[in-house]
């Protein structure tokens, strides 16, 4: 203790900065070498943190995957924006090899311009790219091969991928390991597929089935099924033969899971006939659905004064900001957190839904997705139509009446829709199921199409996620379903949308109001400037004076409007100044709070 009493104060201060800086530096050595795939997740949905459902693919895996990285070692310097990103993946990637027992293995090349690692990346169908026009080509994507024949590719880490990176990744090694995919079958009146004709492309929930199943996409007049086939979906029946409904049946008597989507009106249903639009298009299952005692309203569209979006539509003439209650946002409480198939998602998107019903109280039907309370039924060809004022379904809809099921399972001993039918051949006919159903009935198949749940950025709703997480429940496995509705980017302003709903509900009779009365004086004045007496320019004093009264009263009316419009925007307007006043200025208060109490104990400290 003396020596270090007899240092000088200079020498100690030397010292210090020299010890802090040694213990700044092994730190960081040792946190990077020992923690350097540990971090802390703040995020809602725990983006950063690798879900139950990885560790469990990859612990038990069977089927060897080696993993090649192809990253230029010029990558952050040339494009510094990525290196959170890159650095990432390679931490990830290198976690999945820790924690797979040596089934996964990573390898990380640096394809250098012109060299065999270039050539090895471009074979294995890797992208380049170039930060400028005079920069070298760059490498940031992914090869995994098994120990058989089976690759699988990420051409290019995109930026937009990164909340799905572990989904990309561990759906990358879950195709490797297996080594026979799953066959789904599908019936689809809706049009998944890429149509040429109008340029559509095949829509996100088709290629994404494609990369984990074996998908078979089969006719409507077919009456055998693959017998690989795991699961049957039927996406908007219409034109179904009676052959193709007894397979339908005796596929479901034979416990034969299957996923049925029906609409009312399916607004995206893709016409077989080039430019016509298609004829009646409702959904018609009704032989099946009457023998499982389940009634399906196909004129009827739910619509709802919660779970509706707010949308811009051009109504007679004016752009205006409305609740389009048939397109429905459904979250919270309108999805059964106790069903496995929805656990981590956060928001389902249909439009002009339907509904069903339980007419035979032995069927078991749990309903699984489900409108707010502030719900009711419309005609669903109103509702269905684009250039319409959704307001003037408001009537429809009853405060607190009752929810409508939009989706739901159906879990009972069936009986055949055919029992009277006299087969041809010498197959024998199921007259009833052996165990109990396994159907999932969704009331919207609008939902499947990529508008009602994709943007470029992005996913803002867990559409995707809820089919691909039902067809695996179906098949046996759930190994993805915890990394589902991670990556969705929609974060809606709960309280400043709900809001505008009241606000809407409370002036838009009033609005409507104003507008027709103003609609007709500027249709009366008009009439009177088209129809003058003479046939001469010059108007009669009494039309005149009647129009100059009519304008007078315009004025006043849209006075009275803009009145009513301010009205319905003052109390959200207000509300947003509160967030934005709470995000710009409150934080910067807050820590300065500290700071001056800091400063205040000093300042006493001293005085002592």
């Amino acid at each position: 203790m003396n020596s270090i009493n007899n240092i000088k104060p200079k020498t100690l201060i030397k010292f210090s900065i020299l010890l802090s800086i040694i213990i700044f530096f092994s730190i960081n050595i040792i946190t990077n070498n020992m923690l350097a795939s540990s971090r802390v997740d703040f995020t809602e949905n725990k983006l950063y943190s690798l879900s139950g459902g990885t560790k469990s693919l990859l612990k038990n895996l069977n089927e060897p995957i080696h993993i090649r990285l192809f990253i230029s070692s010029n990558l952050v310097k040339d494009v510094p924006q990525l290196s959170t990103y890159a650095n990432r993946v390679q931490t990830m990637l290198k976690t999945y090899s820790n924690l797979s027992n040596g089934k996964v293995t990573l390898e990380i090349i640096d394809p250098k311009p012109f060299s065999d690692a270039e050539d090895r990346a471009v074979g294995m169908g890797i992208n380049s790219f170039n930060a400028t026009e005079m920069s070298d080509t760059l490498y940031f994507g992914l090869a995994a091969t098994n120990s058989t024949t089976g690759q699988k590719n990420i051409p290019i880490f995109s930026p937009e991928r990164e909340t799905f990176l572990e989904y990309d990744l561990s759906s990358l090694v879950s195709e490797l390991s297996q080594i026979e995919k799953p066959v789904i079958s599908i019936i689809d009146n809706l049009g998944l597929k890429a149509d040429s004709r109008i340029g559509k492309p095949e829509q996100q929930i088709l290629t994404q089935m494609k990369q984990l199943f074996q998908v078979e996409t089969i006719n409507e007049s077919v009456n055998e099924l693959n017998k690989k086939t795991k699961v049957l979906m039927i996406i908007h029946p219409k034109y179904l033969s009676e052959e193709t409904l007894y397979m339908i049946d005796q596929w479901i008597l034979k416990d034969g899971p299957t996923l049925i989507f029906l609409d009312p009106y399916a607004e995206t249903e893709i016409s077989r006939q080039q430019g016509v639009p298609p004829i009646n298009p409702r959904s018609n299952l009704k032989k099946l659905l009457d023998t499982w005692g389940i009634k399906f309203d196909d004129k009827k569209a739910v619509l709802d004064a919660e779970y509706g979006f707010r949308i811009s539509r051009n109504i007679n003439g004016r752009d205006l900001q409305v609740t389009n209650y048939p397109w429905l946002n459904i979250r919270g409480d309108g999805l059964n957190q106790s069903e496995s198939s929805l656990s981590n998602l956060s928001t389902i998107v249909m439009t002009t839904a339907g509904s069903f019903k339980v007419n035979n109280e032995s069927i078991l039907f749990e309903p699984i997705i489900s409108s707010s309370m502030k719900s009711g039924l419309g005609e669903a060809q109103k509702a269905g139509n684009p250039k319409g004022d959704p307001r003037d379904l408001l009537s429809n809809i009853k405060d607190k009446d009752q929810k409508h099921i939009l989706a739901g399972w159906i879990k009972s001993d069936l009986k055949t829709s055919f029992p009277t039918l006299k087969k041809k051949d010498d197959t024998k006919q199921l007259l009833k199921s052996k165990n109990k159903s396994n159907i999932l009935l969704v009331a919207d198949a609008d939902m499947l199409m990529d508008r009602n749940w994709l943007t470029q950025r992005g996913a803002f709703a867990n559409n995707g996620d809820f089919v691909l997480n039902v067809v695996e429940k179906m098949i046996g496995g759930n190994i993805l379903s915890d990394l589902r509705g991670k990556g969705t980017s929609w974060r809606p302003f709960e309280k400043i949308i709900s809001l505008e709903k009241v606000a809407e509900e409370k002036f838009q009779l009033q609005e409507q109001m104003l507008a027709k009365k103003l609609k007709g004086m500027e249709d009366k004045i008009r009439t009177l400037t088209q129809n003058n007496d003479g046939e001469s320019d010059i108007l009669s004093p009494e039309s005149l004076k009647a129009i100059e009264g009519f304008k007078s009263e315009m004025m006043s009316t849209r006075s009275q409007l803009r009145s009513v419009k301010f009205d319905l925007r003052r109390d959200v307007e207000s509300l947003k100044k509160w967030v934005i006043s709470i995000n710009v200025a409150i934080l910067p208060l807050f820590f300065a709070g500290i700071a001056l109490l800091i400063s205040l104990r000093r300042k006493r400290k001293d005085s002592y």
